[in-house]
């Protein structure tokens, strides 16, 4: 039974990452902030925090010391602790703490003598307009505080890969699903669909994830130093048309230019106003209107991956569940 050491563990990805972990017979050593919320948070999966088979650390993915503890006698480790916004408050926090975040970490597990090490990216570091992205994409353009925060993480990782250490970088998309603790910008947009926030729509196409996916991916990864992988998911032009699918519901809804877009989003970015969207960054991610061909990770890991309508069939489900949206919000999808 190898021991895993798991930064973010108390995230959203996080804590489908150490169920995932414990259902494949490891041992997990969790590095986390706040070990009351990792706690509380594996509760929505059904996992003991008491299961003697986790052994947690707690402290910040930037602090050398508490990493370096973390990863001491693990056989392998994930990264997967990292901060997600699209709001403007977060921008800087981001940028400074995801790449020193990444270079802390995984040069403590490299140390530790981890034999392998998974660093958990995004397709946010590989974007090119029109590009069809792949496991051999070179890092891409800066699109704002979030691709920049990616694309230099992403590159701490590649240049430990060049200099011999056994890491494998993951590539998700859009990361959505059942059990967010956090309610992630994903989930969010899911919600703010479904309450008729969002009528309107830019043009493009992004991938979008299943969490539970994602995870599969990670922890398969974990047996491929040196590789990269893109996790199986569905391009999205439009969610509504998913969401209609799923809850019966006419949801109508508009897709735009980007430009006509811009100035509202650029409103509601500078002033955070919360009646107005603000993910300013996101929807150039969208514009940009990349491919994503994850067939390396289906030939070499196995994980074929959920369909988009199934996955958002069960994030109905348990929006509605937990409260963020009401049972007729939900429509046809809260029936079993």
């Amino acid at each position: 039974m190898s021991v895993v050491m798991l930064t973010g563990a108390s995230g959203f990805l996080g804590i489908h990452i150490l169920g995932r972990l414990l259902e494949d017979g490891h041992r997990v050593r969790a590095l986390v902030r706040t070990p009351a919320k990792l706690r509380k948070n594996l509760a929505l999966l059904d996992v003991d925090p008491d299961d003697p088979r986790i052994e947690v650390v707690p402290g910040d993915m930037t602090d050398a010391a508490a990493a370096r503890e973390a990863a001491r006698g693990c056989d392998r480790a994930i990264h997967a602790a990292a901060t997600f916004s699209y709001r403007r408050r977060d921008a800087e926090r981001m940028q400074r703490e995801n790449k020193a975040g990444t270079t802390t970490v995984l040069d403590a597990a490299t140390e530790a003598g981890c034999t392998g090490i998974v660093h958990v990216s995004s397709t946010g570091a590989l974007l090119r307009p029109g590009a069809t992205l792949d496991h051999e994409s070179p890092l891409g353009v800066i699109l704002g505080p979030y691709t920049r925060s990616k694309v230099e993480s992403e590159r701490v990782a590649r240049d430990r890969q060049e200099d011999g250490a056994p890491i494998a970088i993951v590539n998700p998309g859009g990361v959505f699903g059942p059990h967010d603790p956090y309610l992630g910008e994903s989930d969010e947009v899911i919600r703010d669909i479904l309450r008729g926030r969002l009528p309107t729509w830019p043009r493009g196409g992004t991938q979008w994830v299943d969490v539970r996916d994602t995870a599969h991916v990670v922890v398969a990864a974990l047996d491929r130093p040196g590789r990269r992988y893109l996790v199986p998911g569905e391009t999205v032009a439009l969610p509504h048309e998913t969401l209609r699918a799923v809850t019966g519901r006419r949801l109508p809804a508009a897709r735009l230019p980007l430009k006509a877009m811009l100035p509202v989003l650029q409103l509601g970015y500078r002033t955070e106003w919360p009646f107005l969207p603000h993910a300013v960054e996101g929807a150039r991610f969208i514009a940009i209107d990349a491919r994503v061909d994850y067939s390396a990770t289906v030939d070499e890991l196995g994980v074929s991956g959920r369909s988009l309508a199934e996955s958002m069939r069960d994030t109905v489900r348990w929006l509605a569940g937990a409260g963020h949206i009401t049972p007729r919000a939900a429509g046809t999808a809260r029936e079993p």
